[in-house]
């Protein structure tokens, strides 16, 4: 469970074991994503893998959560060769780090919703095959790899919750978060992207979504 900010638990449900944050200002969020899991709330349907806008125009950033080598760096986008267990843990921390940063890259400015909604999609569409990637390396973990990537997700996510650029996504959050409830999920959902890299939290939660991937 994640320690939040205030010192408190992200929340109690055991499908935010994948959640960033918590503490004043991310109520909200939490209960969207929430509402989101438990199909009571109609999830953006945006980032299917029928969109491919392209996402242009955003500097990629470096990856705050690590300051590894650039060749580990490169093993959390688009991994070459098998890693351990620690080193898939942090390469779906850093690629959720970026994801997110890309995603506060694209939506600073605040541009109209109805304009970068088709890149919001692309760009979480995008990431989220990176992190299916890593999760196939995960699956075929035993159980105490698969315990070490956890653990290592976690302190990943555990470390975002006080950075710069996580607070600054909640800015963002919070202020598109009235105009459509719709565009408002999809926001969210970036904040547990990391599931993607856990076929059997991801089969439990959205078994739609697993299916659409190829994760049986």
């Amino acid at each position: 469970m994640l320690a939040t900010r205030t010192g408190r638990n992200a929340h109690d449900a055991p499908y935010v074991r994948h959640w960033a944050g918590g503490g004043t200002g991310l109520s909200l969020v939490a209960l969207l994503v929430a509402l989101c899991l438990m199909g009571l709330t109609v999830l953006a349907c945006d980032g299917s893998a029928g969109n491919t806008t392209p996402v242009t125009d955003i500097q990629r950033p470096g990856n705050a959560a690590s300051t590894d080598s650039a060749s580990t760096d490169s093993a959390s986008t688009d991994p070459a060769s098998p890693l351990s267990p620690a080193d898939l843990g942090d390469a779906v921390g850093r690629t959720w780090s970026e994801a997110i940063q890309m995603l506060v890259a694209l939506l600073r400015a605040r541009p109209d919703m109805a304009t970068v909604r088709p890149q919001v999609s692309a760009l979480k569409e995008e990431y989220v095959q990176k992190l299916v990637k890593l999760g196939r390396q995960v699956a075929k973990l035993q159980l105490d790899g698969k315990a070490v990537v956890d653990s290592r997700i976690e302190a990943a996510l555990e470390a975002a919750a006080d950075a710069e650029w996580f607070a600054e996504y909640v800015d963002i959050y919070d202020d598109y978060s009235d105009g459509d409830l719709e565009f408002a999920n999809l926001l969210a959902s970036f904040n547990i992207l990391t599931q993607y890299a856990d076929f059997e939290l991801l089969k439990a939660q959205d078994p739609e979504e697993a299916a659409r991937l190829g994760i049986e």
